[in-house]
């Protein structure tokens, strides 16, 4: 029973990311958080564009709660809508741009290259994009473009890439954008800071010579004349 308890939720969490992700795709979707807390579920939106997933006197988010509670039978929703600080470094926001770009007639090769350049003034630590489907003839291909450091197994791959994925229709059929970002605020098991070597200064008895001997101590020559 558990197992199949954990296997619907896994199922219904996944539905409502798309709902979701469908409701705000207008407005720049980036991203989805879900929390249980004693008083219901905080849901956190991470969006490009707030104003249009909050409506006016907040109608939309509104409309979205009661289908949570409705549909999908979610206790007590609490929708938080956030503005994404940096566009260009989260792979759903950079996808959809691309995917927008393809459907207006921009050739792959340019809507890649720009996406890459922008990433990488974003200072992105690595970006791919890759660009699957009938991109210039009958027969479907893929073309990657790659800029920086990627990760694509271990812990890093699991937790320090971003990945989006958007999809483009155009005449000639279905094309998939998938980004995938190195997150600027992980750190990999390789990233290794060296401190400086601290300098110690030693203080020395500094003994005040007259005529070039110690003070307090006689000469031989003196000694001998006092004989």
């Amino acid at each position: 029973m558990k197992e199949r308890k954990f296997v619907q939720d896994a199922v219904n969490r996944l539905l409502i990311t798309e709902y979701i992700k469908s409701e705000t795709d207008t407005a720049g979707y980036g991203g989805m958080e879900m929390k249980r807390t004693p008083f219901g579920n905080n849901i956190t939106l991470h969006v490009n564009k707030p104003g249009l997933v909050i409506g006016r006197r907040g109608m939309k988010v509104q409309e979205i709660t009661e289908h949570l509670e409705r549909v999908f039978k979610v206790e007590s929703p609490q929708i938080e809508v956030k503005e994404v600080d940096k566009p260009d470094l989260n792979p759903f926001i950079v996808s959809k741009k691309i995917a927008l770009t393809l459907e207006k007639g921009w050739s792959y090769r340019r809507a890649g290259n720009t996406a890459l350049r922008r990433t990488v003034e974003s200072k992105s630590k690595g970006v791919i994009i890759r660009i699957g489907g009938k991109l210039s003839g009958e027969r479907a291909r893929s073309q990657k473009f790659i800029s920086g450091s990627i990760k694509y197994s271990g812990e890093p791959a699991r937790v320090g890439m971003l990945r989006g994925f958007a999809v483009a229709k155009l005449k000639l059929g279905i094309i998939g954008i998938s980004v995938g970002i190195l997150n600027s605020d992980y750190r990999l098991p390789d990233e290794i800071d060296v401190s400086p070597p601290k300098i110690v200064e030693s203080t020395a008895t500094i003994t005040e010579v007259k005529g070039g001997e110690p003070s307090g101590t006689e000469s031989k020559t003196d000694q001998g004349n006092e004989q």
